[in-house]
C-alpha cells in the first residue's frame, strides 16, 4: 500500500512538473517551451504599440529604435531571476553600440518609484517602461503573460528575431544579438 501511494506521488509531482513551470511566484505553462527560440526571417511578427512611460517618467516606444536592433526585456523587482539576469543585462548594453543596439525594459507590476529603485540598484542605464497591469508585455507573441523573466530580440524592421523565455544566458546572449545585428 505505501508503495503504491508513493508512486501515485511520484506520478502527480512529474504531472505537475510537466503542466507548469514555477517562475516568481507564478505559474507558466510548460508548452511556452522555456528556452531560446531563434525566429526564421519569413516567419517573425512585426511588434506594434510596444509604448508608456519609464520609470524616470519619461514617454518612451519601441518605435523610439527604429533602424536599430532592441533587446526587449520584461522583468519585475519581486522576480528572482529577473535580479539574478539583470547584471548580465547590463554589461550586454554597455558592450555594443547604441547606435546599432539598443536596449528596453519592460517592468511587469510595479510601480514607477519600485521600478527606479530597482534600476538604480542595478545600475541598468537603459529606460524601462513601467507595465503595472501586464497588458504592454501581453503583446508580445508567444511569451506568456505571466512568464519572467522573457527576453526579445527585435531585428531592425521591429520584428521578433529571438524569443528567450526564461534567464538569458549571458555567454550566448551577445552572439544572438550580434546575429541580428549582421542581417
Amino acid at each position: 500500500m505505501k508503495q503504491s501511494i508513493k508512486i501515485s506521488l511520484m506520478i502527480v509531482a512529474a504531472s505537475l512538473a510537466m503542466t507548469s513551470l514555477a517562475g516568481c511566484g507564478r505559474d507558466v505553462p510548460a508548452s511556452s517551451q522555456i528556452g531560446t527560440t531563434v525566429i526564421a526571417p519569413d516567419d517573425r511578427v512585426k511588434l506594434e504599440g510596444i509604448e508608456g512611460v519609464t520609470s524616470d517618467g519619461e514617454e518612451i516606444a519601441l518605435a523610439d529604435f527604429s533602424g536599430r536592433v532592441v533587446v526587449l526585456n520584461g522583468w519585475a523587482t519581486w522576480c528572482a531571476p529577473c535580479r539574478e539576469e539583470m547584471p548580465d543585462l547590463v554589461v550586454a548594453d554597455e558592450s555594443f553600440d547604441d547606435t546599432l543596439v539598443g536596449f528596453l525594459g519592460v517592468n511587469i507590476s510595479d510601480d514607477l518609484q519600485a521600478a527606479a529603485d530597482f534600476a538604480m540598484e542595478f545600475g541598468v542605464s537603459y529606460p524601462s517602461i513601467v507595465d503595472e497591469d501586464g497588458s504592454i508585455w501581453a503583446q508580445i507573441p508567444d511569451i506568456p503573460p505571466n512568464a519572467l523573466p522573457s527576453t526579445v530580440i527585435v531585428d531592425k524592421q521591429g520584428r521578433v528575431a529571438v524569443r528567450i523565455i526564461g534567464k538569458v544566458d549571458p555567454l550566448t546572449l551577445p552572439g544572438l544579438i550580434q546575429d541580428v545585428v549582421k542581417e
